[in-house]
C-alpha cells in the first residue's frame, strides 16, 4: 500500500515542479549575469576606442593636399 495519501503526492510533486523552476531560473538568472558582464566589457572598450578616436585627429588620405590655411586648427 501507499505510504502517501494523493494529497501528499500532490503536495510532493507541487513541491519538486517548485524546487525545479528555482533552479531552472537560478541558472538562467546566472547565465544572464554572465552575459551582462561579458556586455559590460564590450561597451569599456568601445568607449576607450571612442575616446582614442576623438581625441587623435582623422589621419589625411595618402596624396592629399594639405589643409588650406583657414582650415588648420589654431
Amino acid at each position: 500500500m501507499d505510504d502517501f495519501s494523493p494529497d501528499d503526492d500532490r503536495e510532493r510533486r507541487l513541491i519538486e515542479a517548485v524546487v525545479s523552476l528555482a533552479k531552472t531560473f537560478r541558472e538562467e538568472r546566472e547565465q544572464l549575469m554572465r552575459r551582462l558582464t561579458q556586455l559590460e566589457h564590450e561597451i569599456e572598450i568601445l568607449a576607450i576606442r571612442l575616446d582614442e578616436q576623438q581625441r587623435t585627429p582623422p589621419a589625411a588620405p595618402p596624396g592629399a593636399r594639405p589643409p588650406d590655411p583657414s582650415r588648420i586648427p589654431s
